[in-house]
């Protein structure tokens, strides 16, 4: 018999069963210490040559080059002349503790584009495919030539994980007004739709700048660009609140409702869209769960207080997903605006015996007062296990950031 041939029991007769070889996966990255140089970048640029279907190649490279300028094992000549891609070498600049280097790097794309606005675009387009140095992308000449050139296409899919830094996004955030606004408006034909889509895919990616959010924005802005926007974990608030005027974009409120780091106020907007259907609102309290007991309680505070239906009906619905200290503080929360029989209720539905309700609530029960919800709130405070991480995001979600994206390397 046949290799590829299995019998079929069930039916009597035998049918094909086509077997999938299993493909070994690649070897890591070799490691490169906490004093990479050059020759720890061409190793690792060699290794990603050989396996080319590995995922994170730029970011790898990225976060050695980085440890490098770091350290002081690798210049700030290295990498504009040496790296490659170009996209590894713009990418670092969104990295504040290479504060020596980055400042360098950018007066020297300044000084390179020098009063040509339409060179900055041309910069935009190319940072996402040059195969070469930053030296070589400035210059219009690609460095292949050059004896030892290695490089990888920086395309290749997945290339980049574990973040939202792009370096179309940064080339973009460091132009003038003149510049940036070039790369949207002086296109025509192929290019133009070339830039649209680049444009759709930049609204979801950081860092975010005034050109980008308003062109987006725009009614040249496409309602996917929209949509990807939205998504942005470091959209800003007021950005949120203007794409949810638009209407019929049902993908922008299901965004904002499931964001990570929206405020309260702005993501009661758009749960407000889909108050009448539990299902959308469970699904979407599902998400933002995951990561995001402060923003619950956020949304939560952000109700009116003559609105206790709706707190309601949120705690209900995020069920098992809320934390203990999480469904403490809401039930404070519920108790301040109603009756605290609406809380009773709620807890014993969600608990299925007094036995298993909190403390808090069988004594709020035994006294007939909301006074123990309020005492438990006060005495043990919602501690936020993200607060590092929310607080970081709230200053890069500023509006004002828009405007000057990068201001490290000023």
């Amino acid at each position: 018999m046949d290799d590829d041939f299995e019998p079929d029991y069930h039916g009597g007769f035998g049918r094909p069963c086509h077997v999938e070889a299993r493909i070994p996966a690649p070897p890591p990255p070799p490691a490169f210490g906490a004093r990479p140089s050059m020759a720890h970048y061409r190793r690792a640029l060699r290794h990603f040559v050989e396996h080319p279907d590995r995922a994170g190649v730029l970011t790898h490279l990225r976060e050695l080059t980085i440890q490098g300028l770091k350290a002081g094992s690798l210049s700030t000549r290295d990498v504009l002349f040496e790296v490659r891609p170009a996209a590894v070498a713009v990418s670092v600049l969104a990295e504040r503790e290479v504060a020596a280097a980055g400042p360098v790097l950018a007066a020297v794309i300044r000084a390179a584009v020098a009063d040509h606005p339409s060179r900055w675009a041309y910069l935009v387009d190319q940072v996402d495919f040059w195969p070469g140095s930053l030296a070589s992308l400035l210059t219009g000449r690609r460095d292949i030539g050059v004896v030892g050139y290695l490089s990888v296409p920086p395309s290749r899919p997945r290339a980049w994980i574990g973040h939202l830094w792009r370096p179309a996004n940064i080339l973009l955030a460091l132009a003038p007004a003149e510049g940036a606004r070039r790369f949207f408006t002086e296109a025509t034909g192929r290019t133009a739709v070339w830039r649209a889509g680049s444009a759709e895919r930049m609204a979801g990616y950081m860092p975010l700048s005034r050109a980008l959010v308003e062109y987006t924005l725009s009614p040249r802005g496409s309602r996917r660009a929209r949509a990807n926007l939205a998504g942005n974990a470091f959209a800003p608030d007021a950005v949120l609140a203007l794409l949810l005027e638009r209407p019929g974009e049902a993908e922008i409120a299901m965004a904002v409702r499931e964001h990570d780091f929206a405020g309260g106020a702005v993501r009661r907007q758009a749960y407000l869209a889909v108050r009448d259907r539990p299902d959308a609102v469970r699904k979407s309290l599902a998400k933002l769960l995951e990561h995001g007991q402060k923003q619950f309680l956020d949304l939560l505070a952000a109700a009116p207080e003559d609105d206790a239906v709706w707190m309601h009906s949120l705690i209900k619905l995020a069920g098992d997903w809320l934390q203990p200290q999480t469904r403490r503080t809401a039930y404070g929360r519920l108790a301040a605006v109603s009756e605290p029989e609406v809380v009773w209720s709620l807890a014993l539905a969600y608990a299925g015996s007094i036995e298993a309700l909190a403390p808090e609530v069988r004594a709020s029960m035994v006294e007939g007062s909301a006074a123990p919800l309020a005492a438990a709130v006060r005495d043990g405070p919602f501690w936020d296990l993200n607060a590092g991480v929310n607080a970081a995001a709230a200053e890069m979600r500023r509006e004002e950031v828009l405007d000057r994206p990068l201001p490290w390397l000023h």
